[in-house]
């Protein structure tokens, strides 16, 4: 990279982090191919979107500002709209404060502040998921603090009111699972103290009032990003990439930037029971994941599908410094854990040769069962060092695997969608992004989940930038 250059125009340069100006308005897609008459709705996403203004520069992908996007659907159109997010962090940022604590990135409290407040207040930058609870959309990250986001205009609204309970500033995480059954919210949240408490709580759809399930205890605190979730219990990766509590007190490092990785200790899998709370552990070799993609109980046995890194690199590969002298690559190897009772010893055994980040099934259909379909995009270099990109599906059954690629653009999450009435896993289709390589323009393709045949396209003249997690809900226009 020239040092002549901007630090920005540095990584905002780069597909798939260019950002256009914000659209407010609508603006209509330029389709290509047909969209099927039952697909109809938006697609909500959040993504990190600028990584310097001012003084203020971001350290780590996870850290830049987020926004708001989404696609509407309906009537064979699509338009498209987007808007910075207004938070907190935001706001200090453009005045060229870092008083928050971020993800990866130092804030600038002063030595005073630091004694008074060993523990900084944490970040709102909202930028990793967006999903909806109830009748509210809400956008999450990883922290105490999540904002309500209105369905038309996309700004933040307020942050989520969560009051009254036992977890207070707890650190919340941006996965939450649903048992649409009960009409309940699960999720996972990360207390620091003399040691370390771990949670899984639940809340009504509707309702903020969070209720204990149950905690897990340890004096060095793994970093949790996702748990998996069956009928009977919440499963925890306790991988050995973890903090000691008292070494965050008065600092005024990034959060990641505490936790060191540990090999010999391997790999706790922590296993609460969603009727009483109990926990139990397992141990395996040490891996890295920061995503679990399914997990269901095989008679007294859980099992738990992760994408597993062999260390903990791919954290620091997630800095701006290294990204922008390569790419980070993010296809982690879908592995099977199985733990049974009584037996410490969970066995590992990888299902694919194919590395995907970013997964998703048919949730609604398969979350916590058996299920045979998994889907994700899969980005990284090839053997000539050209930064490649598909959406992939694989047959966790068998291993063998399907994908589409255009060449043209880089693809982030697929979202499953049911067809109504359809049947089996892959009757729907996939809704993914790709930022284009080599233009101002980015497309939301509609994939046939069966086939992986592009049905559609639906290009705007927007750059957008990589982002993480989003989800689709059906509307009429």
């Amino acid at each position: 990279m020239n040092a002549a250059v901007p630090f920005a125009s540095a990584i905002e340069s780069i597909a798939p982090f260019r950002r256009s100006p914000e659209n407010p308005s609508a603006i209509p897609a330029r389709i290509q191919g047909r969209i099927p008459d039952w697909l109809r709705g938006e697609v909500f996403r959040t993504c990190p979107a600028i990584f310097e203004t001012g003084k203020w520069r971001a350290q780590h992908w996870f850290d830049g500002l987020g926004m708001i996007y989404a696609f509407r659907i309906g009537d064979s159109a699509v338009d498209f709209r987007s808007r910075l997010l207004d938070s907190e962090t935001a706001r200090d940022a453009r005045r060229g404060k870092t008083n928050l604590a971020a993800f990866g990135t130092p804030n600038a409290r002063p030595l005073v502040q630091r004694i008074f407040e060993p523990i900084p207040r944490v970040s709102d930058n909202t930028n990793v998921n967006i999903v909806r609870l109830g009748h509210q959309l809400v956008a999450m990250t990883e922290g105490n603090r999540q904002l309500v986001i209105d369905d038309e205009t996309l700004a933040s609204v307020e942050p989520v009111s969560y009051s009254g309970d036992a977890l207070g500033g707890a650190i919340m995480s941006a996965h939450p699972h649903f048992d649409f059954g009960r009409s309940k919210v699960l999720n996972v949240a990360t207390e620091f103290g003399l040691n370390g408490v771990i949670s899984i709580y639940e809340h009504d759809s509707v309702a903020r009032q969070r209720e204990l399930i149950g905690s897990w205890r340890t004096r060095r605190v793994p970093y949790v990003h996702t748990f998996g979730l069956t009928p009977r219990s919440a499963i925890l990766v306790a991988h050995p990439f973890g903090v000691s509590p008292a070494q965050m007190l008065w600092s005024s490092k990034g959060y990641i930037d505490h936790f060191d990785w540990r090999a010999d200790e391997g790999t706790r899998l922590v296993i609460v029971d969603r009727s009483g709370g109990e926990t139990r552990e397992h141990v395996a070799d040490a891996f890295f994941a920061f995503h679990c993609v399914n997990a269901f109980e095989h008679g007294d046995s859980t099992v738990l599908d992760v994408l597993a890194y062999p260390d903990a690199d791919i954290v620091a590969a997630l800095r701006i410094d290294r990204m922008l002298a390569e790419l980070p690559d993010l296809r982690p190897s879908l592995l099977r854990i199985v733990m049974k009772p009584g037996v410490e010893r969970a066995s590992t055994e990888k299902l694919s040769d194919v590395g995907f980040e970013f997964p998703s099934t048919h949730y609604r259909l398969v979350n916590g069962l058996p299920y045979r379909f998994a889907y994700g995009a899969s980005d990284g270099l090839d053997a000539g060092g050209v930064y490649t990109s598909s959406v992939v599906k694989v047959d966790v059954t068998s291993g063998s695997s399907m994908s589409h690629c255009d060449g043209t653009h880089i693809f982030g999450e697929p979202i499953f969608v049911a067809r109504p009435q359809g049947s089996g896993e892959d009757d729907g289709v996939l809704l993914t992004v790709g930022s284009a390589r080599n233009a101002e323009s980015s497309v939301l393709a509609v994939l046939d989940a069966r086939t992986m045949a592009l049905l559609a396209s639906a290009e705007v003249p927007s750059s957008i930038p990589l982002g993480f997690h989003g989800s689709f809900t059906r509307t009429e226009w």
